[in-house]
């Protein structure tokens, strides 16, 4: 016999990959963009935050991105959302690009960034620093997408969708089990009472019952009352559990979407070590103003500790956009304490509606990304990007990062000095020199 042995190589799961950085099983985020950014995708059981801006628009179209991912790769999907309509939302992700028009697309690109460098486009400082673009490298994961067009309904049927609202469907669904399973114990006791009252059995021999004494009659009535008491003490303390339990978040719908999520994740496919199928929670607009209460703070805390150790412990993957400008404005210390409970923190910048919108230095792009927390997860360095002076771009197809550059100052260069000189002037004696 020889100690030959065939290797066998398992299967990934469908759609990830192992990182050549750091060993971990990855996914796409559906930006790849956005993948470069982060070191090539997201890790297995991370949570990422998308700190929405004030128009909460750029932080949607992500979300999109993450969900066009999962169907495309045919992977388990759950979506939950109070501002938006989940099915309304799958209905218009974008449309996956072919092989042959991601390719036609990317010598586009390549040409557009000749003719950049040949009409001086951009200052002469960067031509010679790389962008932040997936393009230029090859990817072995993710998938082109086209943000004017939306994806076949089809591709819709051959994936598991699991959307969540808040609607009072879901809600009368979880009252109706709730009082089958408390009502299903105290059928059967009610059904053994009246055995006793029972007519006697023909043909069988009845013994001839003989007067109980007045001191057992009491003793009997209070065992019965000892045993009544402890059955009424055991389903006190019982519901006394139950209610604690239940009592965690002082807002329902935190707990209805805490329990459907981690229902979801029990599922056999998902156990962690397998390799059967990954699931993507996507949470959109978590701590929105419909959220609010008088314990917001809490159980935001709350639900976002159990989320991060549910996710951990299986095949998944969540995204969550917050728009944590209004968290901010509703206590400012809960911003750090988000941050903290995420793996990645990402916030965009937008220029809509301020005065960077018309400066001709941002002209260019459509806000600014910002990096505030990148986590190690089992490994012991964190990727970082090249540079963290990073923006991003809406355009009609795509959504694109790179790194922020200034424009070259062609008119306005000559106008500089002038006022500069000006200024010093006036600020100083009109018989005094400059020195250079």
């Amino acid at each position: 016999m020889t100690s030959f042995r065939k290797r066998t190589v398992q299967k990934p799961i469908r759609g990830t990959r192992t990182s050549p950085h750091t060993a971990q099983v990855i996914t796409s985020s559906g930006n790849p963009y956005l993948d470069v950014v982060i070191g090539g995708g997201l890790p297995m059981g991370s949570i990422c935050l998308i700190e929405e801006d004030r128009f909460m628009t750029h932080a949607k179209v992500l979300a999109k991105y993450f969900l066009a991912e999962g169907v495309i790769s045919k992977q388990e999907i759950f979506l939950g959302s109070l501002d938006d309509i989940p099915a309304e939302m799958l209905r218009r992700l974008p449309r996956p690009l072919t092989d042959q028009e991601s390719m036609e697309q990317s010598e586009v690109q390549a040409l557009g960034d000749g003719g950049a460098e040949n009409g001086l486009r951009i200052a002469w400082r960067y031509n010679d620093l790389p962008l932040v673009n997936s393009e230029h490298a090859t990817a072995k994961i993710g998938h082109h997408f086209n943000l004017m067009e939306q994806m076949d309904s089809m591709m819709l049927y051959n994936v598991k969708t699991t959307l969540w609202d808040d609607s009072p469907k879901h809600l009368d669904i979880v009252i109706d089990e709730e009082f089958s399973k408390s009502s299903s114990p105290t059928t059967p006791l009610l059904e053994q009472q009246p055995v006793e009252d029972a007519p006697p059995i023909p043909g069988a021999e009845i013994a001839p019952q003989e007067k109980i004494p007045a001191q057992e009659e009491e003793n009997s009535a209070n065992n019965n009352n000892n045993n009544n008491n402890s059955s009424s003490v055991t389903s006190s303390t019982k519901t006394g559990s139950q209610e604690s339990q239940l009592q965690v978040f002082h807002n329902p719908r935190y707990k209805g979407l805490l329990n459907d999520i981690q229902q979801l994740l029990r599922n056999e496919s998902f156990v962690a070590g397998t390799k059967n199928n990954l699931c993507r929670v996507c949470l959109t607009s978590l701590g929105s103003p419909l959220w609010y209460d008088e314990h917001f703070g809490e159980d935001l805390i709350k639900f976002l500790t159990l989320l991060m150790a549910s996710v951990r412990s299986c095949n998944s993957v969540c995204l969550i956009t917050m728009p944590m400008h209004l968290i901010a404005k509703y206590d400012a210390s809960l911003v750090p304490k988000i941050r903290q409970l995420v793996d990645y923190a990402i916030e965009l910048e937008s220029f809509a509606g301020s005065e960077r919108e018309t400066h001709p230095a941002f002209k260019e792009y459509s806000g600014l990304l910002h990096l505030h927390k990148m986590s190690a997860i089992n490994t012991l360095a964190v990727h970082m990007p090249e540079t963290p002076d990073l923006a991003f771009k809406l355009r009609r197809k795509k959504f694109i990062i790179e790194k922020f550059h200034l424009p070259p100052e062609l008119q306005e260069s000559s106008a500089k000095p002038d006022n500069c000189i000006s200024g010093l002037l006036s600020n100083s004696n009109a018989t005094a020199s400059l020195d250079f």
